[in-house]
């Protein structure tokens, strides 16, 4: 939940949009899944000072605009995106996360977006404290069987590793765990839940969505107690990042 006490590291941070090819160096080193999001189409940086210290990517995933239209089918495609990655460095004190998130939003606002969507879950089973603490509205979960635990208990993302055809027809006809046997080796699937939350940034239409929200979930299994996420090792961010590149408007808004 929200710390209400002053985080007093975010005095000296600022958001600021970023270019993708930035965004993708730090988040495939940074983030626990070690990949970048298909279809990414902006980011943004939180500095402390002249250091990145958080990312977070925004664009659209295949399955994006079924999952909107789900529950809001009279939206056009430039007014919804998901947010797809989000990585904040550990010495950031609390509410980092949140604070951030709720900048980012500004400059939605400012771009002509009415709702964002975004995931929580996964490996992790995650049930998304923040995204309840921040005002996002829940829409439930589906089964999770994309991640892999293998022998040495490191997390793999299975469809990550797939997009590039790295696994043979007939594996793939075998199934999920034949598939992680294949590219990793000795290991067991993760049977966990992908949970979709929804920013309503239009007022009219995040009064139409609440009557349609589920209570939260608050009892999320612990999948990787006394474990930890294998990535691409260190990467440096405190050099001068490029300027923004995506296709959002206006992107050098004041946030």
């Amino acid at each position: 939940m929200i710390n209400k006490k002053p985080n007093l590291d975010l005095t000296s941070c600022r958001v600021s949009p970023i270019g993708l090819q930035d965004a993708r160096k730090i988040t495939v080193a940074k983030h626990y899944m070690g990949t970048w999001p298909q279809g990414a189409k902006v980011a943004f940086g939180l500095f402390k000072k002249s250091k990145c210290v958080g990312v977070m990517v925004a664009g659209y995933a295949p399955t994006t605009e079924r999952k909107v239209a789900k529950w809001c089918n009279k939206i056009d495609k430039g007014q919804y995106i998901e947010l797809q990655r989000t990585w904040i460095s550990d010495e950031m004190g609390h509410n980092t996360e949140s604070w951030m998130m709720a900048r980012v939003m500004r400059f939605f606002k400012k771009a002509g977006i009415w709702l964002v969507l975004t995931h929580s879950g996964g490996c992790k089973d995650d049930v998304g404290f923040i995204f309840q603490a921040s005002g996002w509205l829940y829409f439930g979960a589906d089964p999770c069987n994309d991640f892999y635990e293998t022998a040495g208990g490191e997390y793999k993302n299975l469809v990550s590793a797939m997009r590039f055809g790295r696994v043979p027809k007939d594996i793939l006809k075998k199934g999920q765990q034949a598939i992680g046997e294949h590219l990793f080796g000795k290991g067991k699937i993760v049977n966990a839940r992908r949970h979709l939350y929804i920013y309503p940034i239009n007022r009219g239409l995040r009064q139409r969505l609440k009557k349609m929200t589920l209570p939260f979930p608050k009892n999320p299994a612990i999948f990787r107690r006394d474990q930890s996420w294998s990535i691409n090792g260190g990467v440096d961010t405190g050099s001068k990042l490029s300027q923004v590149s995506g296709s959002l408007p206006d992107t050098s808004a004041k946030l």
